[in-house]
């Protein structure tokens, strides 16, 4: 069953599992956060995003 849905996303040009842990990890590099503050960002940021700010 996975193996049809990761087919049917790279059919619609949706990255795989292993093409997103590899944009994950290069995206991490540049930032230049430590763990906590990249999720007090992320956190931060979606909270902003939900109130529609």
């Amino acid at each position: 069953m996975g193996s049809i849905i990761e087919e049917s996303l790279e059919l619609r040009g949706i990255q795989h599992y292993g093409a997103a842990e590899e944009i994950v990890a290069a995206a991490r590099a540049r930032s230049r956060l430590s763990a906590d503050e990249a999720m007090a960002l992320a956190t931060k940021e979606t909270r902003r995003f939900r109130k529609g700010d």
